[in-house]
């Protein structure tokens, strides 16, 4: 899907294979959804033309706020994780 939606950027600037090596990244960040995987990539990719980049780049993804949906997804994950009890002493 990654490399999809990277062959389809029409950045002069970008490097192929940049997402594909962010994928472990691009899954956390978007919670897996394809929706706001799509989403992020294309928000990033207008950025880099308003800009003047050209390229997409991790900083620039930091900088893309997400949709609804995958913060929804995140704050449901981050519930779910246990918390670290520590023993008394």
């Amino acid at each position: 899907m990654i490399s999809t939606l990277e062959e389809s950027l029409r950045l002069h600037r970008h490097r192929p294979g940049t997402l594909l090596a962010l994928d472990a990244y691009l899954h956390e960040r978007t919670s897996g959804l394809i929706g706001s995987l799509s989403q992020l990539i294309r928000e990033a990719a207008i950025e880099a033309i308003d800009n003047g980049t050209e390229r997409i780049t991790k900083r620039l993804l930091d900088s893309v706020e997400l949709d609804h949906t995958v913060e929804q997804a995140r704050t449901k994950k981050a519930a779910k994780k246990p918390t670290r009890r520590t023993k008394a002493a």
